[in-house]
């Protein structure tokens, strides 16, 4: 359990650094990237269903982009159009379908406008790594590991 909380808050620390810059990925051919035969870039406008989605609550906002990772054992959304009041509220809703926070971090991001939130979160069965700058919502789901 402890490698897995550490997992996860190396995965949050990177997922704030992502979040400093408030750019998406493109959505362009992805021929060229050098990512790995198990990573799948999932549907774009529409919430992942799978194994990893089961059971989760579907925010509001639109999905710009969704990938799965077999071989590293992950799903990864990020969402945008959300406000800070729908992410409150879907934090909430986590909490209510029996989710815990394990850690929650935020941090000004200098020269910017606005507060970047990270919060780790489980259930016992799933991991979930999330993080929030105005209108983006990035969640990182996986399963813990005993």
């Amino acid at each position: 359990m402890k490698k897995f909380i550490s997992v996860i808050a190396i995965m949050l620390m990177l997922a704030l650094t992502a979040c400093s810059n408030k750019e998406t990925p493109p959505t362009t051919d992805n021929s060229s990237n050098t990512q790995s035969d198990s990573v799948t870039m999932l549907e774009e406008g529409v919430w992942p269903e799978n194994e990893y989605t089961e059971g989760l609550p579907i925010p509001l906002g639109t999905v710009s982009w969704a990938m799965l990772d077999t071989e590293h054992g992950y799903c990864s959304i990020n969402i945008v159009d959300i406000s800070e009041t729908e992410y409150n509220e879907y934090m909430e809703f986590l909490k209510q379908e029996g989710f815990s926070v394990i850690e929650e971090v935020s941090e000004e991001i200098k020269g910017q406008d606005y507060v970047s939130i990270g919060t780790l979160l489980s259930n016992g069965e799933k991991g979930l790594s999330i993080s929030y700058i105005p209108d983006n919502f990035g969640i990182y789901i996986s399963f813990e590991k005993e």
